[in-house]
Order: C-alpha cells, then structure tokens, then sequence
C-alpha cells in the first residue's frame, strides 16, 4: 500500500528536459515522477477524493472488482494506480489489468496511452491519468487476465474535481 500511495501521489517532472523527450509517465527518465509527500499523505483538498483498497481481495483469472464513482464538475483530473507483488520469474506470472470506463463510453487503460484499447502485460504496477475527464459516472475496473494462484493487489483512486489546470498532484 507504501508503495502505491507513493506511486499515485508522484508528480510529474514537468521541464526535467527541454525539450521533453522523456514522454508520459511512467517513463525510463523519471518513472511516474517525484514523490510528492502532500499528495500521498495529506492534507486533502475539500474538492479531493481518494479511495484505498489494500489486499482486501484476492482475484483469479477472469475475476474483476469494480470501484463506481461520480464525477461531478468540469475539468477533473482521476489517478487510480494498481500495485500487485508479483511471483518470481523471467516474465509477469500474475497479470491483473486496470481499466477506467467513463458512461460515456470512453475507456482508459494502466501504462498505455489514451487511445489505445491494449492492455499492460509486462509491469506489475499499472496507472491511469485522465485529464479533464467529463462529469458523469466512471468504473475502475481491477481485472485478472492471467493469474497462477490468486492475487492480491493494492489499488489507490484519487478525484481532483474542477482542477484539471492547476492540480498539484497530477
């Protein structure tokens, strides 16, 4: 839970590089960014909602939990980041996916850029960062693809409502 706390509340490092080459979190430059202490650990915003689930459950293959949540003003920002501890070998063992599913059918998933309907099979930490996401009701879905033995996860969902420009935490 440390470490996904830590993961979410991480600013990116706007102007490491001019110009900037590093890309969009997660990167090889600077991971997915500087460890921001207010963010992980408070005080929070009236206008901020984070939501914690700490190896509540355990998921196999085909399993999903799902998180609803409203989004209700113009220019929110959503991070909801999964951390699972994955078994030893040269390749993910246990494969659990995040996705966030807007009702307005729009669909964001961990690692991959907002077009893109593929899945992260590689990594065992997985984030989705949605800039001025539209007000309506959003599902975070926490998805086993793959699973050898039940897997356990930690999962953090944090809402910035009408902050989308000047988000300290994003």
């Amino acid at each position: 839970m440390v470490k996904t706390m830590l993961i979410n509340g991480a600013k990116d490092m706007t102007g490491q590089y001019v110009p900037s080459e590093a890309g969009d979190i997660p990167n090889f430059a600077e991971g997915f960014g500087r460890v921001n202490l207010a963010a992980t650990v408070g005080p929070r915003s009236e206008n901020e909602t984070v939501i914690f689930k700490d190896e509540a459950n355990a998921l196999d293959t085909g399993e999903e939990e799902k998180t609803e949540l409203e989004i209700t003003e113009e220019k929110s920002v959503l991070k909801a980041t999964l951390v699972w501890v994955d078994y030893p070998g040269e390749a993910l063992q246990n494969d659990l996916d995040l996705i966030v599913r807007h009702s307005e059918g729009e669909e964001r998933h961990g690692n991959m850029p907002p077009s893109s309907t593929d899945c992260d099979h590689y990594n065992n930490v997985e984030q989705v960062i949605w800039q001025d996401i539209k007000p309506g009701k959003v599902e975070v879905i926490i998805r086993a693809h793959r699973i050898l033995e039940p897997q356990s996860y930690a999962f953090v969902l944090r809402v910035v409502n009408g902050k989308a420009n000047n988000c300290p935490h994003s």
